[in-house]
């Protein structure tokens, strides 16, 4: 097979557009090629192009071949859906399996999406003509006659026309079986004396089934088991809803409750994704609301609340429209984005707000506050959006895997935040005109102890008076408290002013241990874990194994499943050597114990199973959940101890299990040796003996009877009793052209052999892949450990080992992702450059993402989370994100600059004061509406948490930092400017502690 089939169509399909690799396997009867194409790849185009290219080589392929199936499919050893029909005693699996096969499979397969069907667990009917040997040696009638007989008398055939005057008829010659009768009085030949031998003097013809080839079953109980997979590029969820409904439809009309026939989904791949999408739902709204009520806190005032709030679901419908134009649909990513955007919508909206209100409180009208506060504040939120918008980008520079991956998640965030931009410059401004209270003054905003901060502290009261009398209130209101904290941080920030040298030292040696920590220390996976309620265990047995010895075996292990409280349904798929077994748990929030710890609990109870080797496998959709080493060689032997030894390496080193290798052993075969001299002698070739000792043994297709509109297909073969032994083989006979009896023990020589029953190949190379679950270690520090225990191994002359699986898409990633960061800080600063017109205070902002990793390494050592493409990604978000704290800062400190003409020392501290309160509104908001999806520990939070840890942790920490740090830098570089103008001031000429009150800042 591997010489005749799958080397010839690898190598013409080989040049096939947008191709990433080539896979196949060959078997005994069987050749498996499977293609793998970029993402995004259109896989209707790349179908015809491989039609066209195995069409070219077909007439070079044997002619013994039966039609290739070209299917566009996932090539996954789990199916998109698993069914199961069971009907009682009434109903044996043969009778069962006749419902799927005549009416449920075709319905299944014109599923938009589906790609494959297939029905285990029940027989599969044929006309079995069972020949005896005897009776055939006594007439002299070759197997191969017999069968020719068969064929050529099974037959309607239109013979041509008769034209009259007037009309024409159709000559038609009707020869076709209509019943097991006509098969069994057909004649085969006749005997001397003119008797006719009819079939049924030579054979045992009967409508039955074949031997057995595999077994279902659910929860212990027979099944028959239909296995549906999906095209490639199909929607899981679609296909999965397509397949219950034509489920539903198709009980109604076969009446199958009626019946007593049950018709169930035990295992199915959209439940997965529907769950996903609910918890992210959840995650949305429960973000959102708690954005509102900081907002809440903050602003104790509901007019002020709604008019921020109302912009949420504004912003969300404007970003609904945006998707329907880009054709973008409610998937697991699109959700994440809104709800990862969900804090960050209010943002713009709050700084407007703020900046209104003071103008409210200056005594200016409600339309005047509404349209110039809104328009003073028009740059900083520009800029701030901007820059969270063209972090996305770079995206184009990555693979088109993760770039499809996360297409939804950026673009949908980019719309929310065009809608907020937009919903803060047009709703809020007019919502505050409407909801602004008439009367505005600085008595009314005392007594809310937080609308006017700069008022409430020039007070003529010193700090520590101001102090005893918030400590002595009865009541500490969150507006008092927060008017404390605006105290404390004025005189904290000029300390770090006056020791800012210091504090620019010791944050950028926190970010170098940061920076350390977070390459070298951390570990690293390519996507984020998920934990799904269903696992596989794999049952392997030695080659050559009965299907009774399988079945015995995995019936043991349904007996270990059906004890354990976790599991919920059990499905087996029992085979010869190989079974599987799949398992869906109950849900996560019913459970004590994880899927790992269900896993290692059957792991050691399944140690006292002989002679099986059991294995345990989860969906590895998104996760890097085993470590596959490939090696590549020519001969298979030498390649197979290369395995076994890197297996027992692996195998030794802690933290790794289920250590395989993904070959077959050899199956011990009988090699019988044709000695052509003596088949000469009587006149035979090799390939006629062949043919006939292939019909007697396997049987062939003599003939298909129609019976019931459906073609059934005519076996005939020797009875099992005239096959069953070794001395059964020898004495099987061969008829020559004089109808001569030769025994097959004379015309070869025997002997035991072995013979490869699987070859494996990738890229057009023979392969073996070793594989092992990873326990302990991620996916990167996983492969330094094993690539020291292997390296000193020495291979032969053109064999090499790689690491395949997500190893090379991770470190292809890894790269991409971080030049993607440096290109995304790039266009910040031009972008910045081209809004505040200078070189420098676009670097001063740009130190605040530095800031951003310590939190970001904080948040991921904490919650024990390894880097992955989703924490690049988030640090991707947080340079665009983080820099809008000190955004608003430098813009206010140039206001007061340009406008009040204070000092960059006075400018910073009164910056700081005055957009303490938005910058803690807008992180605040986004953190909280972050928090959910953080904190979540569904079954799919693996697809978001990494990214929600990410982007709170570098924003945490960042904020806090960026209110302290960002002032330091902008006068750190004054203080250069200055010195190059050689008109440089000391830092320390002012006596920091005597300035109590704002009023006693320096003027100049």
């Amino acid at each position: 097979m591997e010489e005749r089939i799958s080397r010839p169509v690898e190598e013409a399909v080989s040049s096939v557009s947008h191709l990433i690799s080539i896979e196949s396997t060959s078997e005994e009867a069987s050749s498996t090629v499977v293609l793998k194409f970029e993402p995004g790849t259109n896989m209707d185009f790349a179908a015809l192009e491989v039609r066209e290219k195995f069409a070219r080589i077909k007439n070079d392929l044997p002619e013994e071949i039966e039609k290739p199936v070209i299917a566009k499919y996932e090539y996954s050893d789990v199916p998109v859906m698993i069914l199961a029909m069971t009907g009682g005693k009434r109903y044996t699996p043969e009778i069962l399996g006749k419902i799927v096969d005549e009416n449920l499979k075709s319905r299944l397969e014109r599923i938009n999406g589906v790609a494959d069907v297939e029905v285990g667990g029940r027989r599969e009917r044929k006309i079995l003509v069972e020949i005896s040997q005897d009776k055939i040696d006594a007439y002299h009638i070759p197997i191969t006659r017999l069968i020719n007989v068969l064929g050529a008398n099974n037959l309607n055939l239109l013979a041509g026309d008769i034209i009259r005057t007037t009309d024409k008829f159709l000559t038609r010659i009707i020869g076709e079986f209509h019943s097991v009768e006509d098969i069994k009085n057909i004649g085969i030949a006749t005997t001397q004396g003119g008797t006719i031998i009819r079939l049924k003097d030579l054979a045992e013809v009967k409508d039955s089934y074949l031997e057995a080839t595999s077994f279902s079953r659910t929860n212990l109980a027979p099944t028959v088991s239909i296995y549906v997979q999906k095209e490639s590029m199909s929607n899981t969820l679609k296909v999965t809803n397509a397949l219950l409904q034509e489920i539903e439809a198709f009980a109604d009309d076969e009446q199958l409750p009626q019946r007593g026939i049950r018709l169930v989904p035990v295992y199915n791949q959209g439940d997965f994704i529907l769950k996903a999408i609910k918890d992210v739902q959840s995650s949305l709204l429960f973000g959102a609301f708690l954005a509102v009520f900081v907002l809440w806190l903050f602003l104790k005032d509901a007019g002020a609340t709604f008019t921020i709030g109302i912009s949420i679901p504004t912003a969300i419908i404007c970003t609904f429209i945006m998707m329907f134009f880009q054709k973008l649909t409610l998937n697991v990513m699109t959700l994440s984005g809104l709800a990862l955007g969900s804090g960050m919508l209010v943002d713009n909206s709050i700084v407007v707000l703020d900046n209104i209100a003071k103008k409210r409180q200056a005594g200016i009208d409600r339309k005047t506050a509404s349209v110039t506060g809104a328009e003073e504040m028009w740059l900083a939120i520009f800029a701030s959006t901007i820059t969270t918008i063209i972090v996305f980008l770079p995206f184009i520079f990555v693979n088109k895997e993760i770039r499809i991956m996360y297409q939804g998640l950026a673009m949908t965030i980019v719309y929310a935040l065009f809608a907020s931009l937009l919903v803060a410059v047009t709703l809020v401004p007019l919502l505050s005109s409407w909801f602004a209270p008439q009367k505005n003054t600085t008595e009314t905003a005392n007594k809310t102890g937080q609308k006017n901060i700069l008022a409430y502290l020039k007070k003529e009261i010193s700090a520590r008076e101001f102090d005893k009398k918030m400590i002595k209130a009865k009541r500490l209101t969150f507006g008092k408290f927060f008017v404390l904290f605006q105290h404390f941080y004025r005189r904290v920030l000029g300390r770090v002013l006056k020791m800012r040298i210091f504090v620019i030292l010791a944050v950028f040696c926190m970010f170098g241990i940061a920076l350390y920590v977070f390459t070298q220390r951390l570990g690293m996976e390519f996507l984020g874990t998920t934990q799904e309620n269903e696992f596989t265990i794999f049952i392997e047995l030695p080659t050559g194994a009965k299907l009774d010895i399988s079945d015995q075996v995995v019936k043991q292990m349904e007996e270990i499943l059906a004890d354990v409280p976790e599991v919920k349904t059990v499905s087996s798929r029992i085979k010869p050597w190989s079974s599987r077994i799949y398992v869906k748990l109950v849900p996560l929030s019913q459970r004590e114990r994880s899927n790992r710890e269900v896993i290692d609990y059957l792991r050691n109870q399944v140690k006292d199973i002989a002679n099986a080797f059991i294995y345990f496998e989860e969906p590895q959709s998104m996760a890097a959940k085993e470590l596959h080493i490939e090696l590549y060689g020519y001969d298979y032997a030498t390649l197979r101890e290369i395995a076994v030894n890197v297996s027992k390496r692996v195998g030794e080193i802690p933290g790794f299990v289920d250590v395989k290798i993904r070959m077959r052993e050899k199956r011990p075969e009988l090699l019988a040796q044709i000695d052509k001299a003596k088949a000469a002698k009587w006149g035979l070739s090799v390939s006629s003996i062949a043919e006939t000792i292939h019909a007697k043994m396997r049987g062939l297709v003599a003939t298909r009877y129609h019976s019931e509109a459906k073609e059934v297909e005519t076996i005939a073969r020797l009875r099992r009793e005239d096959r069953k032994t070794f001395d059964d083989i020898h004495k099987l006979t061969v008829v020559t052209e004089d109808e001569d009896i030769v025994y097959f023990g004379q015309l070869a020589n025997f002997k035991p052999g072995e013979g490869p029953t699987e070859i494996w190949r990738k890229n057009k190379q023979r392969m073996i892949e070793v594989s092992a679950t990873m326990t302990k270690y991620d996916l990167a520090r996983s492969v330094e450990i094993v690539r020291g225990h292997i390296q000193d191994m020495k291979f032969p002359k053109n064999y090499y080992y790689r690491f395949g699986g997500d190893y090379e898409k991770m470190m292809r990633g890894r790269k991409e992702l971080i030049f993607v960061i440096w290109v995304t800080i790039a266009l910040i600063y031009m972008v910045l450059a081209s809004l505040f017109s200078s070189y420098v205070q676009p670097i001063i902002i740009l130190s605040s993402v530095p800031l951003s990793l310590i939190g970001v390494t904080i948040a991921l050592s904490v919650f024990r989370k390894p880097k992955s493409v989703s924490v690049f990604i988030g640090v991707i978000m947080l340079a665009g994100i983080v820099v809008n704290n000190a955004i608003i800062l430098i813009d206010r400190i140039n206001f007061f600059q340009r406008e009040k003409k204070a000092n960059r020392y006075r400018a910073a501290i009164l910056a700081g004061m005055d957009r303490l309160r938005p910058i803690m509104m807008t992180s605040f908001t986004t953190v909280f509406g972050l928090l959910p999806m953080a904190l979540d520990r569904t079954e799919g939070s693996g697809l978001w948490a990494p990214l929600a840890i990410t982007v709170l942790g570098g924003l945490v920490v960042s904020t806090f930092l960026t209110l302290f740090v960002v002032p330091s830098i902008f006068i750190f570089f004054g203080d250069f400017r200055y010195m190059f103008k050689r008109r440089r001031k000391k830092a320390y000429e002012y006596d920091w502690k005597g300035f109590e009150r704002i009023s006693d800042l320096p003027k100049k």
